[in-house]
């Protein structure tokens, strides 16, 4: 560089007659050249730092708890809300497994199916540290509201983490027993699978945001929509059987997998539904009874399309 100084500082002091206006130019310059000259090395850097230090925090993630503050148990709404925050992170764990299944229902990834099963690992992990936490908390003294918030958020982590077995040990196993047979659904039996899956998601993230808001509006909507999803059973069901009469090949090696499929979400509905179950009953918005009177019993010829016989006179 030496010999090339009285060249470059003629050639510098022709470009600026004012010398503070010129240091900060040539500053600027440098800054440029060599940001321009490093460009070429940014992805192999990236790949050095990421290799010695690999990234843990999604995986940290999956598998323990966020949001549980021993320090807040002797503040009961502070640790209710805690509580409350990392039973919605439950509840996000859940939603992703729940999205991870349709993804594996449609394709053929095994690897999925291994993170599914790793997920629902993280899922019993936080479910549990959640339990410990509420039981810790149950034991300084709770005034009633606080303690039907604690009932209510009981009464959820035990529904995710129930959702989150029969995604693990039931709908990821027939999912993995469509892949190894090389079975196909049908497209219309995908579509019917599809549409029941996005009931239940949508049913999913209603509970979280009842359990969140205590809404009373929601929390009907999200008790009615358990009518509607024994409906759309019932005619995704019978849909299967008139494929199945009409001979459809991919309906008859998929049959058993594809009823067992609406079986177990419809399990889930349940669970989903069961999170507003206290925020209706503190509302009193539940009658004692569910059971229709004797007079309001529906036919006998109804269901499934199917005329039953009738009693002899």
């Amino acid at each position: 560089v030496i010999p090339f100084a009285k060249p470059l500082s003629g050639w510098f002091s022709a470009l600026s007659h004012d010398p503070s206006r010129l240091a900060v130019e040539i500053h600027l310059a440098l800054n440029i050249i060599g940001a321009v000259a490093f460009l070429p090395f940014v992805q192999p850097i990236t790949a050095l730092v990421t290799r010695l230090t690999p990234a843990k925090p999604e995986a940290e993630q999956r598998i323990r708890p966020l949001y549980l503050d021993p320090g807040l148990l002797d503040s009961p709404p502070e640790a209710l809300a805690s509580a409350m925050r990392e039973t919605l992170h439950l509840g996000d764990r859940v939603g992703a497994m729940l999205k991870d299944l349709q993804i594996l229902l449609e394709q053929d990834k095994l690897a999925l199916s291994r993170e599914i099963a790793a997920a629902d690992d993280g899922v019993d992990t936080i479910h549990e540290a959640i339990k410990l936490y509420l039981v810790k908390l149950s034991r300084h003294p709770l005034g009633e509201e606080d303690s039907r918030r604690l009932f209510e958020i009981i009464t959820a982590t035990t529904n995710l983490e129930h959702i989150g077995d029969i995604i693990d040990k039931n709908l990821r196993e027939l999912a993995e027993k469509k892949i190894r047979k090389r079975y196909r659904f049908s497209e219309d039996g995908l579509a019917e699978i599809s549409d029941f899956h996005t009931r239940v998601s949508h049913s999913l993230q209603l509970s979280l945001n009842v359990l969140a808001t205590r809404d009373i509006g929601l929390a009907r909507q999200l008790f009615d929509e358990k009518s509607a999803m024994r409906v759309a059973e019932r005619m995704a069901t019978e849909k299967h059987y008139e494929r199945l009469r009409s001979g459809v090949t991919q309906s008859l090696e998929t049959s058993s997998i594809h009823l067992d499929v609406l079986r177990d979400l419809k399990r889930i509905h349940g669970h989903i539904t069961s999170i507003a179950y206290p925020i209706l009953e503190a509302a009193d918005e539940l009658r004692d009874t569910r059971l229709r009177k004797a007079e309001e019993q529906p036919s006998e010829t109804a269901g499934y399309g199917l005329a039953l016989p009738q009693r002899p006179a």
